[in-house]
């Protein structure tokens, strides 16, 4: 989560995050809530109820699911959420690639995101797959091995423009580690303005 808040008032959001759920409407303003990105381990009910009050309180704030705790993930799925999705991006999963059709050139970042597990937690990875500038018509990429084939995602930034794409279906359970409690997380929450 520190990695993703960092890089996003980096990049000049107003960015926060939280693990500590029960303490959000406590901790932050709803009033200056333009986005909320819930992850996977906000319970189903706990979100509804916080989606509810959020909106009451301030009906132009959004709300987007995280596709993974992956920090240069999640700050792709802002972008793509603040500044628009970029268009003619496809995915083709028996030849993994990435294609693109551009209507005049631009600047292309692809970037492969994915999460390594081990005994203990999964360790967030991303890799700069491209980058550069490409003239228009349309251009392929080929999604390197290091990105796995299962639990994977690539961000294709078009100028100001990002898509996320899911390019590998989800891991399977015998993928990762034997199962476990997993460790109790550290308590975060941070604070605007650029406070942690």
């Amino acid at each position: 989560m520190r990695e993703a808040v960092a890089t996003l008032r980096a990049r000049g959001y107003g960015a926060n995050a939280t693990n500590r759920f029960d303490r959000v409407l406590d901790d932050y303003d709803a009033t200056d809530l333009d986005l909320v990105l819930f992850g996977g381990q906000v319970p189903h009910d706990l979100r509804a109820r916080l989606e509810a009050a959020i909106a009451g309180t301030n009906p132009r704030t959004r709300f987007l699911s995280g596709l993974g705790g992956i920090g240069s993930l999640l700050v792709a799925q802002v972008e793509e959420h603040t500044h628009g999705t970029a268009p003619g991006i496809a995915h083709e999963p028996h030849t993994r690639t990435l294609g693109m059709t551009l209507s005049r050139s631009a600047r292309v970042v692809v970037t492969g995101h994915w999460a390594e597990y081990t005994p203990s937690e999964p360790v967030p990875r991303s890799i700069t797959v491209s980058e550069g500038e490409l003239p228009a018509g349309t251009h392929l990429v080929e999604v390197p091995d290091e990105v796995p084939e299962r639990g994977a995602f690539a961000s294709v930034r078009i100028g100001e423009r990002t898509r996320v794409l899911r390019i590998g279906p989800a891991p399977r359970p015998d993928d990762g580690p034997a199962p476990g409690a997993p460790p109790a997380p550290e308590p975060v929450t941070t604070r605007h303005p650029w406070t942690s």
